[in-house]
C-alpha cells in the first residue's frame, strides 16, 4: 500500500492504528516501540542499542531511558526485540517479508508484549511511509496500537 496526504485516516482505516501526538508518555500497560534499522553495528549479538544504530534509533533510546521506560524495537526477524534482551545479529529487509511472514511476526509481537504485561503499543517512527511494513506486522499482533511521528519532548543525543 502507498500512503497519500490523507495518511492519518488511511492508517486508522487499513490497520486500525490510532495516530497520536503525545504531550507526555503513557505509563502502565503501554510499551513504546520503534522500528529496526538497516544501520547496524555489525556485532554478532546484542540488545537493540547494540544492533540498531540509526539516528532515529539513538534518539528513541535516549528518550526512553530519560523517561525510565522499557521499550522495544520491531524486528524483521524476531518480531519484537526488547531493550534488555540480547539477540543474534541478522540482515533481513522488510521488502523480503511475505504476508505470511508478517502474520507470524505479528504473533511473536503479541506473545512477547503480553508476556511482559503490555496490552498497548505506541509505535514511534518519523516517517509514516517507511512504517507501512511495520503497520502490517502490528495489525497482525491484534494489540491496541497507537502511532506517533514525534516524541513528547526533545532529547539531546550524544
Amino acid at each position: 500500500m502507498r500512503l497519500t496526504d490523507n495518511w492519518r485516516s488511511e492508517i486508522q482505516g487499513c490497520w486500525g492504528i490510532r495516530v497520536l501526538n503525545w504531550h507526555s508518555p503513557p505509563v502502565g500497560e503501554t510499551l513504546w516501540i520503534t522500528r529496526c534499522s538497516k544501520t547496524k553495528n555489525g556485532v554478532h549479538r546484542g540488545t537493540p542499542k547494540d544492533l540498531y544504530v540509526s539516528p532515529i534509533n539513538k534518539y528513541f533510546y535516549a528518550y526512553m531511558e530519560k523517561q525510565g521506560l522499557p521499550y522495544g524495537v520491531l524486528s524483521d526477524k524476531y518480531g519484537l526485540h526488547m531493550n534488555n534482551e540480547e539477540l543474534e545479529y541478522y540482515d533481513v529487509h522488510p521488502k523480503e517479508l511475505t504476508e505470511y511472514d508478517k502474520r507470524l511476526l505479528g504473533e511473536l509481537i503479541r506473545e512477547k508484549a503480553c508476556g511482559r504485561g503490555f496490552s498497548e503499543l505506541v509505535f514511534y517512527n518519523p516517517s509514516p511511509l517507511m512504517s507501512v511494513p511495520y503497520f502490517e506486522m502490528l495489525y497482525y499482533s491484534g494489540l491496541i496500537i497507537f502511532y506517533t511521528t514525534v516524541l513528547p519532548s526533545q532529547v539531546t543525543v550524544t
